[in-house]
């Protein structure tokens, strides 16, 4: 068994779907493995990967054991030469998977590797690589002040912001969302630790994996998006202070009671200085609301009944259209620019020139569009158009500070940040 690959869900049907078709398209031809733990969702995932992912071993919990402890529970019937911990608020391209395995076969001395995440807007997450949070970097994480000086290398010692986001780096923390870890080195590891409930394990497990002798690598040249938060939905407070939390297990358990107290004044007043920018910003919004609401309804009232929702661009076949219509009229939307890509696609391989070229062309007509028709929402059909091509159109698209949706193959519901349509919803 080459791959092992484990997916912790809750409550995220339609997120937890899209990424198991990415995850299908991405592990063709790879001798590996696919684990489900379920934490007690009650929105119908079990029932859902039982009938459209056959193939999947499903772990199913009557409780919501938390990330480590599920994870802990496919770890032990993993099999694979790989271990990937994979977030189910992901989607991978095509070539995600072979691209990573041939990377670590590569590098014999990487204990774990990262890739490039982006978000659903298609720009760039800097947790793709990160630095342990000791007390100063935790300070400027914590604080956000690392967001004024993004590429300090010390002030935004957290994100790495010094290193380039296209090179392969040896760094110290990888994301849990995307943790592609050599299975010998969990041997030698352990299993991960459940005092973390949702924060911080990744962060101490990276670290273990470096106190092993291992090395963890940044690798770009694999891409996915990460819809940032929809496993987790949080607020920022909350995940400060899960933040904070995490840390403390994290100094308690590898390093000195004087280094604890060392962290202890310079994070909490880092936690104090984020409540107080929260609080501030808070009254702010509520001071401009009455403003901005009655702005919008000015511009509102201007526009013509035809005007009224987003100018949205489709790429996808003729006949994905109609459903892709279907569901953007659940928003008031609908499609102004059909981009057809029904000639332009052979298969959804991935590895085809026509397509790479395809790709191309829809990226270039897509930002015409975008320029000359004032589009400010683009769909793509995930069945027409490769996962790789549409993390590729995104990446490029990102400038245009456009939404992103992606509709699932058999058109029965759209997802983008923050956002599912479907008539079930």
């Amino acid at each position: 068994m080459n791959l092992s690959i484990i997916i912790v869900s809750y409550n995220v049907k339609y997120f937890l779907a899209m990424c198991l078709c990415s995850v299908r398209n991405a592990s063709r031809n790879l001798n590996c493995e696919i684990f489900v733990v379920d934490n007690n969702s009650s929105d119908g995932s079990c029932e859902m990967i039982k009938s459209d992912f056959p193939e999947v071993k499903l772990i199913s919990n009557r409780e919501n054991r938390g990330f480590s402890t599920a994870n802990n529970q496919a770890i032990k019937k993993a099999g694979g030469k790989y271990i990937l911990l994979l977030n189910p608020d992901t989607i991978l391209g095509e070539d995600t998977l072979s691209k990573c395995i041939r990377f670590m076969d590569e590098h014999p001395d990487a204990g774990a590797a990262g890739v490039m995440m982006i978000n659903g807007d298609g720009t760039y997450l800097p947790e793709s690589k990160r630095a342990i949070p000791l007390p100063e970097t935790a300070f400027w994480k914590i604080s956000g002040l690392y967001r004024l000086f993004p590429a300090s290398p010390r002030i935004n010692r957290y994100y790495l912001g010094h290193l380039d986001n296209g090179d392969v780096n040896q760094i110290e923390v990888i994301s849990g969302a995307f943790m592609f870890i050599r299975g010998k080195a969990v041997s030698e590891t352990g299993l991960l630790d459940e005092d973390y409930f949702m924060y911080g394990e990744d962060i101490d497990y990276s670290y273990r994996l470096l106190g092993k002798g291992y090395k963890n690598y940044y690798f770009p040249d694999a891409r996915i998006i990460h819809f940032k938060g929809e496993s987790t939905k949080r607020e920022e407070m909350d995940f400060v202070n899960h933040f904070y939390n995490a840390m403390l297990i994290f100094v308690r358990k590898h390093f000195s009671s004087r280094t604890l107290r060392i962290m202890i004044l310079p994070v909490s007043a880092a936690i104090r200085l984020r409540a107080a920018a929260s609080v501030i910003r808070r009254c702010f919004r509520k001071m401009l609301n009455p403003f901005c609401r009655k702005i919008n309804r000015t511009i509102a009232s201007g526009r013509s009944s035809s005007q009224k929702g987003i100018k949205t661009a489709v790429i996808s076949g003729a006949e994905m259209l109609e459903k892709i219509n279907e569901l953007l009229a659940l928003t008031g939307d609908k499609a102004d620019v059909f981009i057809n890509t029904d000639k332009a696609l052979a298969d959804n391989s991935g590895g085809n020139q026509e397509i790479i070229q395809s790709n191309q062309e829809i990226i270039c007509r897509t930002a015409q569009y975008i320029n000359n028709e004032n589009i400010r929402q683009v769909i793509f059909a995930s069945g027409q158009i490769t996962f790789s091509g549409i993390i590729a159109c995104m990446q490029l698209l990102s400038h245009h500070r456009i939404r992103f949706r992606i509709a699932s193959a058999d058109g029965k519901y759209l997802l983008g940040s923050g956002s599912v349509i479907s008539p079930d919803e």
